[in-house]
């Protein structure tokens, strides 16, 4: 570790840094010029500097890395879990800024380029929280994540509805952040540091597993990670806020902020050692949360009429499948687990970025968004329509979809832990089933319900550009699963390997 800033330690952090750049140059380019569609295309086509700078680091082009890949007094570490959530935050960016180019050069109007210059610094947060591994470095990263994606909730500055969902946002988002605050000083008071490889030398050499007060540090760190992630009961905010903000936001909510929430929440159990020193008590309260959102998000999905509201009770559905992995990793941390959880990440945002883009599709030529808007989509917009049932059957986890397989790996973690999870196998079986209805729900009123109109609008060529990188995407996980899932175990393999 060295004690000042020098090249590498740059190096490291070159793609956040470009990001930021970048979004600098997007508010100048608003400030100075009126076309605000070139303004979105260049924060779009911008994103290839920090893609580049960010392959740079996997592999090494400007040369070895330090034997212990970490910068900025071990705050910072780039490992190939660092740079699977960092390729992921870049596709994110660039898939909701693809879809949304037309949405915000035609509702959003004067904000383009503060949409894209906010969402630009929002990504910076979340490769910074997958990227971290100290725990008030991961706690600024996680608010110059969420501040921004409180002002995308609210930017429709003439919509009553956004700026209630951003008032929402922060109330909620404010508590959140001072929960996790708080297991985090509880952490630092039962192990005497910050830094997540000393917690967990400390957790393991210095403290029994059951310890009252480091219990009571992980529930509370889980419960500040389960607002972000949208886990019952911590998911109260997701439905109305998923609803009132513009739809790309919401889209952005939806994966970012989610994916985001796993990479920290699995960075500080894991490498703070705090799988391994759980005691029995915080896997079973992970594995109930866990049933509870599966259930809650699957059954009151049943119920919804607006196709936004309908798709944030999935996202806290698949929240809890996710959490089944989790549990398994607090069981027996073993690489499995933490694959699954990785791989469903990946194929989740691939499809939740299809199915969104096929809704801001259906958004930009009605302006509404109920499931009933959906009917005779298929013969109104044959392509967006097929492409938005695929990625609906893929989240449904229909074989021989991707979202299948990630569901795969996820339950066959659980099922090996000896039978304390058979029933949440079970369960999230049962679950899959619930949700099948709903998203054939959709699909059906698509292809075979007749629409009011019959007509050929023309779609948005970046929402076109999405739904086929989207379909691409699902269709590709099934083609090179193999070399997909290697790189994966990679990542979920540095994350092991940091912690004693």
């Amino acid at each position: 570790m060295t004690s000042q800033i020098n090249g590498t330690q740059l190096w490291m952090l070159s793609p956040e840094i470009a990001i930021i750049l970048l979004a600098l140059v997007v508010l100048l380019l608003d400030l100075v010029i009126r076309r605000r569609a070139l303004v979105a295309a260049v924060a779009i086509g911008g994103l290839i500097v920090p893609v580049a700078a960010t392959t740079s680091l996997a592999f090494q082009w400007f040369g070895p890395l330090p034997a212990n890949r970490t910068a900025f007094w071990g705050t910072l570490v780039v490992d190939s879990y660092a740079i699977f959530f960092q390729y992921l935050f870049l596709i994110i960016a660039a898939m909701v800024g693809l879809v949304a180019y037309n949405y915000s050069t035609r509702y959003l109007r004067a904000t383009v380029g503060e949409f894209y210059a906010i969402l630009l610094m929002s990504v910076t947060g979340m490769m910074l929280m997958a990227g971290t591994r100290e725990l008030i470095s991961i706690y600024i990263s996680l608010e110059l994540t969420s501040i921004p994606l409180y002002i995308l909730a609210g930017i429709a500055r003439a919509e009553d509805k956004s700026a209630e969902a951003a008032i929402k946002y922060v109330l909620l988002g404010a508590m959140s952040s001072a929960i996790l605050l708080y297991g985090m000083a509880l952490l630092y008071g039962a192990t005497g540091s910050t830094d997540l490889g000393e917690v967990a030398a400390a957790a393991t050499h210095g403290l029994q597993s059951g310890n009252l007060l480091l219990l009571v540090a992980d529930v509370f760190i889980f419960a500040g990670f389960g607002f972000k992630i949208s886990a019952v009961p911590f998911h109260m905010w997701a439905p109305d806020i998923y609803e009132g903000a513009p739809t790309p936001s919401t889209l952005f909510f939806s994966v970012g902020s989610k994916a985001a929430g796993f990479a920290a929440l699995l960075r500080v159990f894991v490498v703070g050692g705090l799988v391994a020193t759980s005691s029995v008590y915080l896997w079973i309260l992970v594995a109930v949360v866990a049933a509870l959102t599966m259930t809650v998000g699957n059954v009151v999905a049943l119920l919804q009429t607006n196709i936004k509201r309908m798709m944030a009770y999935s996202s806290i559905a698949q929240a809890g499948y996710l959490l089944v992995g989790l549990a398994a990793l607090m069981i027996h941390d073993t690489v499995i687990g933490n694959v699954g959880i990785l791989l469903f990440l990946f194929i989740y945002v691939i499809t939740n970025l299809g199915v969104f883009a096929g809704i801001i599709a259906l958004a930009d030529i009605s302006g509404r968004e109920t499931i009933r808007d959906f009917d005779g989509f298929g013969r109104r917009s044959p392509w967006i329509a097929v492409g938005m049932s695929v990625c609906l059957l893929s989240l449904a986890g229909m074989p021989p979809m991707g979202g299948f397989f990630g569901k795969l790996f996820i339950f066959i973690a659980a099922w090996s832990q000896g039978g304390a999870l058979t029933w949440l196998v079970i369960l999230g079986l049962i679950n899959s089933a619930i949700s099948m209805v709903y998203y054939l729900n959709v699909v059906w009123r698509m292809f075979s319900v007749e629409p009011a109109k019959v007509d050929r609008p023309s779609t948005p060529r970046g929402v076109s550009i999405g739904m086929g990188v989207a379909v691409a995407g699902v269709i590709a996980s099934l083609i090179v699963l193999g070399p997909l899932l290697y790189q994966i175990s990679l990542g979920a393999g540095s994350l092991f390997a940091a912690h004693p």
